[in-house]
């Protein structure tokens, strides 16, 4: 008989078998031992036992569900962050009884919004081990997420598009305004970087993310500043190293004037200057001067993510 349980600190290795099994699509690195878990989950000051729920049988874990609370801007939100079955005992419901565990558990926390999928501010675990070089939700190209989160009530709130451009050709994007912009502009990287705020601290810091800013020479002010990381365990899973963009903002009263196009060239001729041969940045997908300005640079679409939520009554 199958029976429920919150973590233990013997359940890792089982951990890592549930996840390298139920989690197969790109979007998820495949784990050789347990820890880059330690990393982006357990060693998080934010983690809680209790929301990290098995399913077991004759001592043999079947699945698990990750639930958490979100401890800023909206302190009476949680989310589904993770939720897998081994493929061989799916269909008997486990999956349905993991969810219903895991909501009551924000339930019991005070949740009175529940979002299945990971995305900022809402994303307190799993960034670097699923969905790419952010926190899009449940990726689509593991298409099992969508059909049971609708059965269970949950509608689609967000899709995010997922792109990447290959660094394996020349970076040549031409444009007369970045003449002025070389003369005026300098990028400085800065490391260790400031992510303004516990939380920001808490879901990004374990990245390790460099700072690139796009600065005045003569008033040394910002006009644009980017966060850039190495996604190591991706780049092994897609057996090319991989960069990504993350946080990319412009001063409003410089855009339109080609800033973040500049700032974004010069990044990704630095990062294929040294070993990366993927750059990926996501995008909100209502957002599309972005998405348009992303494809004239040679990105292209190759995933989206899904958040799904539930209101409570």
């Amino acid at each position: 008989m199958v029976q429920y349980r919150t973590f233990r600190n013997t359940d890792p290795p089982q951990l890592v078998e549930i996840w390298n099994e139920a989690f197969a699509g790109r979007g998820a690195v495949r784990l050789r031992n347990s820890s880059p878990l330690e990393r982006f989950l357990f060693a998080k000051p934010i983690f809680d036992p209790a929301g990290l729920i098995f399913a077991e049988e004759d001592k043999r874990c079947l699945g698990f569900a990750h639930a958490a609370m979100v401890q800023e801007e909206q302190p009476e939100t949680g989310v589904i962050c993770a939720l897998g079955v081994r493929p061989e005992f799916e269909r008997r419901g486990i999956g349905s009884e993991l969810l219903r565990r895991s909501e009551g558990y924000l339930r019991a926390r005070g949740a009175k919004t529940l979002y299945a999928g990971p995305h900022w501010p809402f994303n307190p675990f799993y960034l670097g081990l699923y969905g790419g070089c952010d926190s899009p939700g449940f990726l689509v190209s593991d298409p099992k997420a969508e059909p049971f989160f609708l059965r269970h009530g949950y509608k689609i709130s967000l899709k995010t598009l997922v792109m990447q451009r290959l660094l394996d050709q020349p970076v040549r994007i031409i444009d007369p305004r970045f003449s002025p912009h070389r003369q005026r502009f300098q990028v400085r990287a800065r490391s260790p970087r400031t992510l303004h705020g516990y939380w920001k601290e808490c879901v990004l810091g374990f990245l390790d993310p460099l700072e690139l800013q796009l600065e005045d020479k003569q008033t040394n002010t910002m006009a644009a500043v980017s966060l850039v990381w190495e996604m190591d365990l991706f780049g092994q899973r897609w057996n090319r190293p991989a960069i990504g963009i993350m946080g990319f903002e412009v001063e409003p009263k410089l855009r339109r004037l080609g800033i973040g196009k500049f700032l974004l060239s010069q990044l990704l001729r630095q990062v294929q200057e040294q070993y990366f041969e993927i750059a990926e940045v996501h995008l909100r997908e209502d957002n599309q001067p972005a998405i348009q300005f992303l494809k004239s640079l040679a990105f292209e679409h190759i995933d989206t993510g899904q958040v799904f939520m539930r209101r409570e009554e």
